[in-house]
């Protein structure tokens, strides 16, 4: 990981713009016509505790992200429904063989296979062991004023 300058974000979040989310953006709008102002999100927000949350309860020395898009509806109100946009997946790693030095070749996903129930995903205490994390606030179409 490498410090970034505001002016290369700047560039680098043009550049998603302008290839990646306009395209995608444009097949949103035919997949979903019902939905004329669907945009997909350039960004999404997570909270120092909800992240610290995510790595401690999965004694975790290490992050990856993951690309994704949401498959299903997340939201009654058409305005603030996810289905279709891009998101990310965070997933705490743990790294065995040298946990004092984590690298990308050794750290290991912190997943465990079966599927949560509706009852522990909607949970207002979160418990991320053996879970990664979505469900950010996407912006489009939840962007701070």
């Amino acid at each position: 990981m490498q410090p970034v300058s505001k002016n290369a974000l700047e560039k680098m979040t043009n550049e998603y713009d302008n290839t990646i989310r306009k395209s995608s953006t444009e097949k949103l709008k035919k997949k979903f016509p019902e939905k004329p102002q669907i945009e997909d999100a350039a960004s999404a927000w997570i909270s120092r505790k909800e992240l610290e949350k995510l790595l401690n309860d999965n004694h975790a020395n290490g992050l990856r992200i993951y690309y994704g898009c949401h498959y299903e509806r997340t939201n009654i109100d058409p305005a603030k429904d996810y289905n279709g946009l891009h998101n990310i997946i965070l997933v705490a790693t743990k790294d065995d063989v040298d946990p004092e030095n984590p690298t990308f070749e050794n750290s290991k996903d912190q997943l465990n296979e079966e599927e949560l129930k509706p009852a522990e995903a909607n949970t207002s205490v979160q418990n991320y062991a053996g879970a990664g994390a979505d469900m950010f606030p996407l912006c489009p179409p939840l962007c701070p004023k």
